[in-house]
């Protein structure tokens, strides 16, 4: 067990042991986006059909480029697409690549920060995170309806939000001015 306790983070408290358990989980998470689209596709649901709102390309104006070119179906996945347009699934492999990046580079920045949470602006940097974290998976689930209501992401708001709080109510104790 000393063996152990040496790969530890130094700090008091428990902050530090949760950011590196949420650290590890990132890792292997990111990991598994650049494996496979199974566990991002069960986060980020459903099929999605062309806007039929967005107007005709022009010189200027190209509605392939438009953020919300596509709009969720409301289809089950089993059924068939609409008339109106071949329905989608967003998960690419290159999204769930990019996710994966992303995910990564949070789990490096807890990791380092589970470290070091008496360096001020590194702590605010692992806050961030968690921050980024809650306003994409809130954003996926509120405002772009690309995620449902379940475990998936249940998950991420719990541990971006008890993270959030955690780090906001105790930054005194942990940073050193």
């Amino acid at each position: 067990m000393d063996s152990l306790a040496a790969y530890l983070p130094p700090a008091k408290g428990y902050l530090p042991y949760y950011m590196l358990s949420l650290s590890i989980i990132a890792v292997g998470n990111s990991l598994q986006n650049y494996a496979t689209l199974h566990y991002s596709r069960r986060l980020y649901n459903g099929l999605f059909t062309p806007n039929p709102s967005l107007g005709p390309r022009t010189p200027s104006y190209d509605p392939d480029d438009s953020t919300s070119k596509l709009l969720p179906s409301s289809l089950p996945p089993s059924s068939s697409p609409p008339k109106s347009g071949r329905a989608t699934d967003q998960v690419t492999p290159l999204a769930a690549r990019l996710f994966g990046t992303y995910t990564l580079v949070s789990a490096i920045v807890r990791l380092y920060a589970s470290y070091h949470l008496h360096i001020g602006p590194l702590y605010d940097l692992a806050l961030w995170t968690y921050v980024v974290a809650l306003g994409h998976f809130g954003s996926e689930f509120l405002v772009y309806r690309t995620a449902r209501l379940g475990a998936p992401v249940l998950f991420p708001f719990f541990f971006a939000s008890v993270g959030i709080a955690w780090m906001v109510s105790q930054r005194g104790f942990y940073v050193e001015v």
